[in-house]
């Protein structure tokens, strides 16, 4: 337990000079931890460092016997000079050589072990507080990620969490190497010349002051240019994913610009570090010097009285040489204490965030008897949703909105863009908050429905295909294991997705790279492959959030066709959200969202079978019309409230980059 308490001890004196008098900071974003820094470093400790403890116990039993050594061959120097100068054997000098030498060895040894048992458990706190980062992060919702920029999350995990590293790793060594040290070296020190050290102490403690005064100036510029290198990595980031539409408006020069602004206020941010550092860090050189003209000055004198042995001396020379080494590293424990600290709450903010998706904890209930195959049943009542953030004084995005959708039907649904149709589906796989008793899947509300049950039974394809730079295989099966995709299911869910003939045409097939976002797919290829995703899935609920926008209408058939199949023989209900009507036309029950420019917005204006809308000739009708006429007419007569983007029919022969170079 000794061992514990100083290492805790080092640990905190260093923390005390870093986090000032009360361990407070400002904090003005809600999913910022609440936590004070001395409770975070209690609660981080706990949970991370507490199972290392008997290995940083046996590092510091290690760390000792270096230091130990270290002054105790100043003692066999000593001894040396002294019998050296009293004119004895050489033989005995060349034993205590032997004796230096083989001390210098082991201080080598147990040095390396030292280092050993304290870093590794810092790579291994690492490696847990990046995947409990990535954890917390996967429970938060969409609007999470468009409040905090994507460019800072990374910074927090990549930079700050390699700087946590180092600060339970190399700075915990290093504080307690120094506090050891000094230790050590003073008491040797005091042993030789009570009186020479405490007026070598004097400067050596006007130096540990000038340092904490820095460290406290460098703390504040710290975490502004933590915060900059994060805004650094965003401006990077967003150019990226927007690299096609920079290039076609060629404003390379503007986001130049804003690179360059962003990088000139980080480099402005560590000239002025460096600055601190320049100034303050010397300070310790200048004490070794003054140190030693003190030894040379006052004990030159006793050597003269004979008060003062030479070796005396010259081991009082190392002892020195041992103080200021142990204050000179003290300067790069400031560093990178002051900057591990600041990683920390930058990390702890992310590792503490709470969920800010609703939770339940209720099973759905298991199908039996004939209904076994026949999907899932949800009821709407009374819906009502906006936006996460926007105020009371903004109109919902959803309305008042009412259906019934009985297991094994397929409901429609039809709305002009911003009526909230993707926010319904958002809200209905519970990715944003749904007031209690709107929502129920086979009559248990969607508030109290378990995670796991309501990921398995509600597969939703959403409206902007996303796919991961990995083989086409391993996007169809992404939630399983890597070693553990079905290949036969795969292949069958490409098949139903209408995309088996150009994985065929693909170089490698279903093990073909295709990129980024799915950046060598086309954009129908795209949303095929996130429907083959959810048929590999599976589930009682699909949810299609106009995914088949950039099809052709065969493909579209058949995709229709396929989906028909699944809900009949598959076990499935099914809600299909589409501007294209030709789409909705099969729908057991279809719905109309009204126009967000109207006084009715996100409410139902029209509800019926295909043909009960076609015969109330409104805005579905009307709609129905226009998508039927030739495409370069519809294109120019477009109906208020209709998609334009939506009225051409996409090529038949759309192909990817992938397919283009194999045919």
């Amino acid at each position: 337990m000794t061992a514990v308490n100083t290492a805790t001890f080092g640990w905190g004196w260093y923390a005390g000079c870093l986090l000032g008098p009360t361990g407070h900071r400002r904090n003005v974003n809600p999913h910022l931890s609440k936590s004070t820094n001395a409770q975070m470093i209690a609660r981080f400790s706990d949970r991370y460092a507490r199972r290392y403890l008997p290995v940083y116990a046996l590092g510091l039993l290690f760390l000792a016997a270096t230091n130990w050594l270290t002054v105790w061959i100043p003692q066999l120097q000593k001894e040396v000079f002294d019998e050296l100068a009293a004119g004895k054997n050489a033989h005995v000098v060349y034993v205590h050589a032997w004796w230096i030498a083989g001390a210098a060895v082991a201080v080598i040894v147990v040095r390396t072990l030292s280092r050993i048992l304290f870093f590794n458990p810092g790579r291994a706190i690492e490696f847990r507080l990046r995947n409990d980062m990535l954890d917390r992060l996967l429970g938060m919702s969409p609007a999470f990620f468009r409040d905090w920029p994507i460019g800072d999350l990374m910074a927090r995990a990549g930079d700050d969490a390699a700087f946590v590293r180092a600060l339970v790793g190399f700075a915990v060594i290093m504080a307690l190497n120094m506090l050891l040290a000094a230790g050590m070296s003073l008491w040797q020190m005091f042993n030789t010349d009570a009186a020479l050290t405490a007026m070598c102490l004097v400067p050596a403690l006007l130096a540990i002051y000038v340092l904490c005064t820095g460290v406290s100036w460098a703390m504040a510029l710290m975490v502004e240019t933590q915060v900059a290198l994060g805004n650094v990595s965003d401006v990077v980031l967003e150019t990226y994913k927007g690299i096609a539409v920079v290039q076609g408006a060629a404003a390379e020069s503007v986001f130049l610009h804003r690179f360059d602004v962003a990088n000139q206020h980080y480099m402005r941010l560590n000239i002025r570090q460096a600055a601190v550092r320049t100034f303050f860090m010397p300070v310790v050189g200048v004490v070794g010097n003054l140190c030693i003209f003190l030894l040379l000055w006052q004990g030159g004198k006793d050597v003269i009285a004979r008060q003062m042995t030479l070796g005396d001396l010259a081991a009082y020379a190392s002892y020195i040489a041992v103080l200021v080494g142990a204050l000179a590293s003290g300067g790069w424990v400031v560093g990178v204490l002051q900057r591990g600290i600041v990683s920390l709450r930058r990390c702890w903010d992310v590792a503490e965030l709470e969920s800010d998706l609703q939770t339940g904890s209720v099973a759905l209930p298991a199908k039996t008897g004939p209904t076994t195959d026949q999907g899932l049943h949800l009821q709407v009542r009374d819906l009502t949703v906006r936006h996460p953030g926007a105020s009371a004084d903004v109109p919902a995005a959803v309305s008042n909105l009412s259906f019934d959708l009985q297991p094994g039907k397929v409901l429609g649904i039809y709305g002009p863009v911003a009526s909230g149709k993707s926010t319904l589906t958002m809200a209905l796989g519970r990715l944003i908050a749904v007031p209690r008793g709107c929502v129920t899947y086979d009559r248990v509300d969607l508030c109290d429905v378990r995670d796991s049950d309501l990921r398995r039974a509600v597969a939703i394809v959403p409206q902007e295909a996303f796919l991961f730079s990995r083989t086409l295989l391993q996007n169809v099966g992404f939630d399983d294991p890597l070693d553990r995709i079905d290949t036969a299911r795969a292949d069958q869910a490409i098949s139903d997705a209408q995309l088996a003939g150009e994985v065929a045409r693909m170089p490698q097939g279903l093990q073909t790279i295709v990129g980024e976002r799915g950046l060598l797919l086309s954009g129908g290829q795209r949303q095929r492959a996130q429907l083959a995703r959810a048929l590999y899935r599976g589930g009682r609920l699909l949810i299609l959030d106009d995914v088949l926008s950039a099809v052709d209408h065969e493909t579209e058939e058949r995709l229709l066709s396929v989906i028909g199949g699944h809900i009949v023989g598959g076990g499935m209900s099914a809600i299909v959200i589409s501007h294209r009507l030709t789409a909705l036309a099969r729908a057991d029950e279809i719905i109309v969202l009204a126009d967000p420019a109207s006084d009715r917005r996100g409410t139902v204006i029209e509800r019926g079978t295909h043909s009960q809308l076609l015969a109330l000739q409104g805005t579905y009708a009307t709609v129905w019309a226009a998508q039927q006429e030739p495409a370069e007419a519809s294109s120019t007569r477009a109906p208020v409230g209709a998609d334009n983007r939506q009225v051409v029919q996409p090529d038949p022969q759309d192909q990817s980059p992938l397919t283009e170079a194999a045919a």
